[in-house]
């Protein structure tokens, strides 16, 4: 083998890319010619250098992606984050200033009891101002209402003008052991049927049957 061929043959010598009877062949000129040996001796120096450096060139474009996927990432969780507390914040303070009603202190409302006639009305009115009640009405004995569960809202754009002046519950009486039901119905009534008010902290309990008192 001549040193032209051995020489071009080098690059995929290195490359494993030559046969096993080429390498051999090489191998053997490499034996016989000085001048080849070290050729192939700096280009297996340069090939390594050239490797090392691209090797590192690799190795740091990786790390600087990954630092930029990192950074990315953390910006990303960052925003979220932020948008998810100020989103929180801002149902919070929503909820706080505008939607968030509870059940009213028995402090907090006056109760007042009509009688005009045959019928008796109850009023709950708020004794704070920028505040409106809600009265939510059972029917536990499934006659008629009898149990109430007043609750207090903050005002609000959205409050109705009507419930700021009371809300209430009416009553009909034929006499006062008679009560006449909305669907015409009569209902005797016995020291067992009360009207019960729930407030915050505890449950305030009236005979219906001492609401009637007629006009005289």
């Amino acid at each position: 083998m001549n040193h032209h061929v051995f020489r071009d043959l080098v690059p995929s010598y290195m490359e494993h890319l030559t046969s096993e009877e080429t390498n051999r062949q090489m191998e053997v000129h490499m034996e016989q010619c000085k001048d080849c040996r070290e050729y192939v001796h700096n280009m297996q120096e340069e090939w390594m250098s050239e490797h090392v450096h691209v090797q590192a060139k690799e190795d740091r474009n990786v790390d600087y992606f990954k630092k930029v996927r990192s950074k990315n990432r953390k910006k990303l969780l960052t925003i979220v984050t932020s948008l998810l507390s100020l989103f929180l914040v801002l149902i919070i303070g929503y909820y706080l200033l505008y939607i968030k009603m509870w059940i009213a202190d028995p402090n907090d409302v006056q109760t007042t009891i009509q009688t005009q006639g045959n019928t008796v009305t109850v009023t709950f009115t708020p004794k704070q101002d920028n505040r409106y009640l809600l009265l939510r009405k059972e029917q536990v004995n499934q006659d008629y209402s009898n149990n109430m569960i007043v609750y207090v809202m903050r005002e609000d754009l959205s409050t109705p003008a009507n419930l700021m002046d009371g809300i209430n519950i009416t009553y009909t009486f034929l006499d006062e052991n008679t009560l006449l039901l909305d669907n015409g119905k009569e209902k005797k009534l016995t020291a067992d049927d009360k009207l019960s008010i729930q407030y915050k902290d505890h449950t305030k309990e009236v005979s219906l049957m001492d609401l009637y008192q007629p006009d005289h």
